[in-house]
C-alpha cells in the first residue's frame, strides 16, 4: 500500500473516531500513538491531515465535567455512531455485486470503553444501480436494534447510563417538540415524556447531536480495506483487536475504580440507613431501601454486568440483516 493510501486510511479512521469520541485532535493523536497506530511523528502533521479539505466535526464535543468515576460513578454517557459501507466481498466481486455493511459503534465517555457490532447486508447488483449516485442502502436503524446494543454496552460498563448521545440521526424515530426522549432497553422502543419527568425502569435519556443521517461510504476507508476481497469476519476480527487493546489500556482501569466506588457507596448509604433505624427503639423492621439503591435498581443491566475479563475479551460477531419490502431498516437475525 502506498504512503498516499496509508494517509487516506488514517484520515478516515481518525475522523470517525473524532466524531465517536467527541474529543479534541490532541487527545486523538495521543490515543493513536499509545496504541501504536501509524500516526505521523509530528503532532502538527496529524492535525493538518485531520483538518484537510475543510473537515470539521459534525457532532458536539463530549462533556466530561460530570465524570467522577472514582467518587460518584452515576453519570455515564454513551455516544453512538454508525459507519455504513458499500463494499465487495470475494464472491461479490465475481458476481459483479456489492453489499452494505453497517458498523454500529458505542463509546462511553467517562470510562472510555468502546464497543461495536457489525451488520452484514444483502448483496446488490451493481448494474441495476449504475446510473444512480452510489447504491441505495439502509439509512436508519430500528429502535430495537439500537436498544439491544445499548443494553450490551451498559452491561460492559456495569454502571447506570445517564444519557445516550446520537452523533448522527441514526435511529428510526421522530422527535416530539417539548418532550424528553427516552430509549427503553426493556421494550426496545422510544418513549416520550414531559420535560420534568424522570425515566422509568431501564429507560435512558436520548439526545440527537446531529440532524444529518449516516451515508454509505465508498473508496478510501479502513473498514472497507479490512474486509476487501474477504468477508465481514476479517473486519470484525481486526476491529476486535483494536478495541480490545484500547479497552485494556484505557477503559478497564477506570471501570475497576468506578465499580469499586459504586460498591463503597452502596455500603455507605446502607450503613447510614441502618444507623438511623437503630436510633429508634420502636423500629423493629428491616433496614429500608435507600434512595440510592432505588435509583440503581432502575438499571437492570448495571446489576448484571459483564466481568472485566469479559469486557476485555468480549466476543464480537457480525450479524446479517435482511431488507424487508417497503422498509429500509436493517433487522438483526
Amino acid at each position: 500500500m502506498s504512503n498516499s493510501e496509508d494517509k487516506n486510511l488514517l484520515i478516515a479512521l481518525a475522523r470517525e473516531l473524532a466524531e465517536l469520541m467527541g474529543g479534541n485532535p490532541s487527545r486523538l493523536y495521543q490515543w493513536g500513538k499509545d496504541l501504536e497506530l501509524p500516526v505521523p511523528r509530528a503532532r502538527q502533521t496529524f492535525y493538518t491531515y485531520l483538518e484537510s479539505d475543510g473537515w470539521a466535526m459534525e457532532s458536539e464535543p463530549a462533556l466530561i465535567e460530570t465524570c467522577r468515576m472514582g467518587s460518584y460513578p452515576m453519570s455515564c454517557q454513551l455516544r453512538l455512531r454508525v459507519v455504513s459501507l458499500g463494499t465487495h466481498f470475494s464472491r461479490d466481486m465475481r458476481a459483479g455485486k456489492k453489499r452494505q455493511l453497517i458498523v454500529l459503534l458505542g463509546y462511553e465517555v467517562c470510562s472510555h470503553l468502546i464497543h461495536f457490532r457489525v451488520y452484514r447486508g444483502r448483496d446488490v447488483d451493481v448494474q441495476e444501480h449504475e446510473e444512480k449516485e452510489g447504491i441505495e442502502g439502509c439509512t436508519v436503524l430500528p429502535v430495537a436494534t439500537v436498544a439491544a446494543f445499548v443494553q450490551e454496552c451498559g452491561r460492559m460498563v456495569g454502571l447506570p447510563l445517564e444519557q445516550i448521545f446520537l452523533t448522527q440521526n441514526l435511529m428510526d424515530f421522530q422527535p416530539v417538540t417539548d418532550k424528553s426522549t427516552f430509549l427503553s432497553l426493556s421494550e426496545g422502543k422510544v418513549i416520550f415524556r414531559n420535560l420534568s419527568d424522570e425515566g422509568g425502569d431501564n429507560e435512558v435519556l436520548c439526545s440527537v447531536g446531529s440532524k444529518l443521517p449516516y451515508r454509505m461510504l465508498e473508496g478510501d476507508h479502513p473498514f472497507i480495506d479490512w474486509c476487501s476481497k474477504t468477508n465481514a469476519a476479517k473486519l470484525t476480527a481486526d476491529l476486535s483487536d483494536l478495541v480490545k487493546r484500547h479497552n485494556k489500556a484505557n477503559a478497564l482501569p477506570r471501570l475497576e475504580t468506578a465499580r469499586a466506588a459504586l460498591d463503597t457507596l452502596l455500603g455507605k448509604f446502607h450503613d447510614a440507613a441502618e444507623k438511623r433505624r437503630g436510633l429508634s427503639r420502636w423500629n423493629k423492621k428491616e433496614v429500608p431501601e435507600t434512595p440510592f439503591e432505588t435509583r440503581l435498581k432502575k438499571h437492570d443491566y448495571a446489576l448484571d454486568p459483564y466481568t472485566l475479563h469479559e469486557v476485555r475479551f468480549f466476543r464480537r460477531q457480525y450479524e446479517n440483516f435482511k431488507k424487508i419490502p417497503g422498509d429500509s431498516a436493517p433487522v438483526a437475525e
